[in-house]
This record gives C-alpha cells, sequence and structure tokens, in this order.
C-alpha cells in the first residue's frame, strides 16, 4: 500500500542505541549505526549506559565523543540518571559535547535518579552551570590581551535543598545556550525540552502529552517547548506512523535500533520520506535544537523562567 501524503508536523525520530547489543560493543559497530541513521535523515541518537544490575561496554558521554568526531548532522544524547555524576561534571562534559559537535549535543535524565525534588533541582543548577559565561564573553583579542571579558562570567552561587554548588563552569557558553535536555520521567518534563516515553500505546502516549503540555503552561513556557516521543512498536510502517502523526499523539518517535541493516533503516525510512513524514537532512550549522524546533536560551535572564 502506497501510504497517504502526510498534512501534519514531520514528527521527529530519536533512534535508541542498546550499548549491550551484540552488534554494537565496539567503536566500529557504533559507528556504522551512526552513519546508517544519519543518511537516512534520523534527528538523534539516544546512547544508552549500563547499571550496577546490567553493565555496558562503555558509557554513553565517551560513546557521544567518539561519534561527535565522526558524524555531521545527527543530534547526540548520551543518557546518564539525575545524580549519576556531580552537576558540575555532567555540565562540563555536555557543554565540551555541544561544542566538539557544533551544537548537536544533548543529555538524557534517565528516571529520578535520588528522586523526584533532587532530579528537577539537578536540572536546574546543569542549566543555570551552562549560563556561566554570556554568549560574547569570549572575545579571543590577541592584540588587547583580553582572552574573555570578566564583566561576562556569572556566578550561578546555588545553595538548595539538594545541592550547592557555586559555580561557574570552566567551560565556554555552549553553542545551542543549553544543550538538548530529554526527560524519561513526565514529572521533570516542565523543565526539559524532551519527554522519551517507554510505551507503545499510542492512546497513552496521547494522554501524556496533552498532560506534559498543560504541565509546561503552567510552568509559564509554551506548549510546544517540550517535544514528547514514544516507543515505535516494532514493525510499524509508515501508513501506521501518519495516523498518528495525524491525530497528535505524539511529537515523535524512539526507534529501537540493533544493527545498521535494521529494516527501518533501508526500508521503512524511505517509506516515511516519500509520504513527507520524514524531515529533510540537515544542513550544515543546523544545531540539534533547531532541527527539533525547540527555541535556543537567549542568556542568563531569559533563563531564569525557564
Amino acid at each position: 500500500m502506497t501510504p497517504a501524503q502526510n498534512t501534519a508536523p514531520a514528527p521527529l525520530f530519536v533512534a535508541s542505541v542498546d550499548p549491550r547489543a551484540r552488534g554494537l560493543l565496539d567503536l566500529r559497530g557504533l559507528k556504522a549505526l551512526a552513519y546508517a541513521a544519519e543518511r537516512v535523515g534520523l534527528d538523534a541518537l539516544l546512547l544508552g549506559d549500563g547499571t550496577a544490575e546490567a553493565p555496558a561496554a562503555y558509557e554513553g558521554t565517551t560513546a557521544a565523543a567518539a561519534l561527535a568526531a565522526v558524524t555531521e548532522h545527527i543530534g547526540l544524547l548520551p543518557a546518564t540518571p539525575p545524580g549519576g555524576l556531580a552537576p558540575y561534571h555532567l555540565a562540563r562534559i555536555t557543554a565540551s559535547l555541544d561544542h566538539l559537535s557544533r551544537g548537536r549535543a544533548g543529555w538524557c535524565a534517565t528516571g529520578t535518579g535520588p528522586g523526584t525534588a533532587a532530579a528537577a533541582e539537578y536540572l536546574h543548577v546543569v542549566k543555570g552551570l551552562w549560563e556561566s559565561f554570556d554568549a560574547d564573553a569570549f572575545v579571543h583579542d590577541r592584540a588587547g590581551g583580553v582572552y574573555w571579558r570578566l564583566d561576562g562570567l556569572q556566578r550561578l552561587d546555588h545553595n538548595g535543598e539538594h545541592y550547592t554548588v557555586a559555580g561557574p563552569l570552566n567551560v565556554a557558553r555552549p553553542p545551542q545556550g543549553h544543550p538538548v535536555i530529554a526527560v524519561t520521567d513526565p514529572v521533570l518534563a516542565a523543565g526539559a525540552d524532551l519527554l522519551l516515553l517507554e510505551t507503545d500505546d499510542p492512546a497513552e502516549a496521547g494522554r501524556i502529552r496533552a498532560r506534559v503540555r498543560q504541565d509546561v503552561l503552567d510552568a509559564g513556557r509554551d506548549a510546544d517547548a517540550v517535544k514528547v516521543a514514544f516507543t515505535l512498536p516494532a514493525g510499524a510502517g509508515a501508513d501506521e506512523i501518519a495516523r498518528w502523526c495525524a491525530a497528535r499523539l505524539a511529537d515523535g518517535f524512539i526507534v529501537p535500533l540493533t544493527a545498521p541493516d535494521d529494516p527501518f533503516l533501508t526500508a521503512t525510512a524511505e517509506e516515511l520520506r516519500r509520504c513527507g513524514l520524514l524531515r529533510a537532512f540537515s544542513t550544515p550549522g543546523t544545531t540539534l535544537r533547531d532541527r527539533l524546533g525547540l527555541a535556543h536560551p537567549a542568556g542568563r535572564l531569559a533563563a531564569a523562567a525557564y
């Protein structure tokens, strides 16, 4: 069957990469999958991490850094729980990754780590640390002997219930302002950019998306500021995806991938492109925020209400 032409906005597609999959245990396998996903035009790679109960061959931020060097367009979302690293270290790593990838980095906060309140504060601290330098703080004026302006540096001086962090970060403001924050728990979505739902039930995803949009409005943000994606059911084709998009049940889909010859990459993606359900390939200079239709935070004053 030839799928009908899509009239809804093209959904986003995030490829979920399991670091325990047989073909993805080294950089060669990871690169092959990243190339294939980038070639068909997927938006981002969600790079999973191991746990004490299910260890993996590598951790997500290291994999993301390696892939930043060999990809050009696809976004990179290493996954680690809030509290898995000190917020300063997480902010420093992801800001560095955003610079190295020219604005293609993000971070997926898996679960709520030490608890919902602590996780929400962790996200707030990380975003505050990304605001340590104004966008124009680094002037690189060799003749005048000024590398960066002191008045462009902002201390965080956060003293909260769960974290006390003075800052500032010792990395320049990331190209995206804030790397994209994805979360997996709806209770954190109002402070994030992207909610990734581990469900393949479209009705459930639609209910959660409606609730999240209201939470985002209640937080003083535009309802479209947070995108919601849910797990693509195994074997779903373009017709089924088109129906979900037309019903506005979600903004996108998570596609579990374990090999570069996955049927989604070799067949389904081309069907989606023919019916307008897969976005055009990125152009040089496109950030992950640009690709996902997310605003770039303007700066520290704007971030106060973010």
